[in-house]
């Protein structure tokens, strides 16, 4: 077994699934509903029952000394922000071993499709290579150009495989119909997406879990939810039924 292997394999539970708590939203927007404090928010889930946490650079020297229990997907792609248009191409900004120094289990990037491909693929490539020299995991969230197309099913079966393609070790998409297809035709572990709030959250997660999905990255469905810790216990009872 590899460096890399065994620091993949550490990022799922025995029975191969994992839980996520996507963080990283105020990189583009500043504070939201949820995320004001950010180490608060994240005190208040940490004993919760779920696997490890998406966070950008700058939270990581924050965090209480017990958030090291969970997995860190440390998010080292940068897109712009709610006061410019949205990049085509995510460049990446945190370097493999700035990111091992902070603490990072994990690397997630952005890869969007629909404009500048070939551009957005090469620098996808170029940085998968460079993290997995330190035997880093990289996920790759894979995202259309035109946001609308993000549970269009050609997209969504298309992008996982094009990611998996480019050597990334697990991709992170959103829900679309036909799902157990994009599973079944992508070689890597895939998890869904959570996107906006959703009052049927659990169904799609329960879908995509038939389908094969390998688990969940959700954020404002847990973080803005009235009870954070229940929805997260909730969903870790999904990955265990």
């Amino acid at each position: 077994m590899t460096g890399l292997e065994k620091n993949l394999r550490r990022l799922f539970r025995p029975n191969g699934k994992t839980l996520w708590v996507a963080l990283d939203h105020p990189q583009f927007c500043g504070p939201m509903p949820g995320l004001e404090n950010p180490i608060q928010t994240i005190g208040r889930i940490l004993l919760a029952p779920h696997d490890g946490m998406i966070l950008n650079p700058g939270i990581f020297r924050l965090l209480p000394t017990e958030a090291y229990q969970k997995r860190l997907v440390m998010r080292v792609s940068v897109g712009g922000t709610c006061f410019s248009d949205y990049s085509k191409v995510h460049p990446v900004v945190v370097d493999p071993v700035q990111a091992l120094c902070e603490g990072a289990d994990a690397v997630i990037m952005m890869l969007i499709l629909g404009s500048q491909d070939a551009l957005a693929m090469e620098s996808v490539r170029r940085h998968i290579e460079a993290y997995h020299r330190y035997a880093i995991p990289v996920v790759v969230e894979v995202m259309s150009e035109d946001y609308t197309l993000n549970n269009d099913f050609q997209h969504v079966y298309a992008g996982a495989r094009i990611a998996a393609e480019l050597g990334c070790d697990i991709v992170k998409v959103f829900y679309c119909e036909g799902f157990h297809r994009v599973v079944e035709t992508c070689p890597v572990p895939v998890l869904l997406a959570g996107g906006p709030k959703d009052a049927d959250v659990l169904e799609g997660a329960k879908e995509a879990l038939r389908s094969g999905a390998k688990g969940f990255a959700f954020g404002r469905n847990v973080f803005q939810n009235e009870n954070p810790v229940e929805m997260i216990d909730r969903l870790s009872r999904l990955l265990e039924g």
